[in-house]
């Protein structure tokens, strides 16, 4: 049986600063920057990491609370080409809140309806 030592703090926000240069890499073609501040971070570590399983779910974490809640932004207009995205904890300090750049553009969610419609 292998045995792993318990992840420092340092080590666990180190892990979640590398899921998100993940979803920052993924955002650079359409020159989409994230601008994510501590508290944030502290959160995605807090909800993605167990004693029991490590580091494992920070992925998925940011697949969830950040990546789709964006790709879901970028398909409403409300994040665009060339934005710089804020995130930050919302209030009541449980989840995170990705700020819209944008007012929800009508037609490029009536286009992104019909995509999930055909589907």
């Amino acid at each position: 049986m292998l045995v792993f030592n318990k992840l420092s703090r340092q080590s666990i926000l180190q892990v979640v600063s590398l899921r998100l240069n993940d979803v920052a890499e993924r955002l650079k073609s359409r020159r989409i920057t994230m601008d994510v501040d501590a508290a944030s971070k502290e959160l995605l570590a807090k909800q993605g990491y167990s004693d029991v399983y490590g580091a494992r779910a920070i992925a998925r974490v940011v697949r969830t609370d950040v990546l789709f809640p964006l790709a879901q932004k970028l398909l409403r207009g409300t994040v665009r080409d060339g934005d710089i995205v804020t995130i930050r904890v919302a209030s009541g300090g449980n989840t995170l809140h990705i700020h819209d750049n944008h007012p929800a553009d009508a037609s490029v969610a009536s286009e992104a309806s019909a995509l999930v419609e055909e589907n």
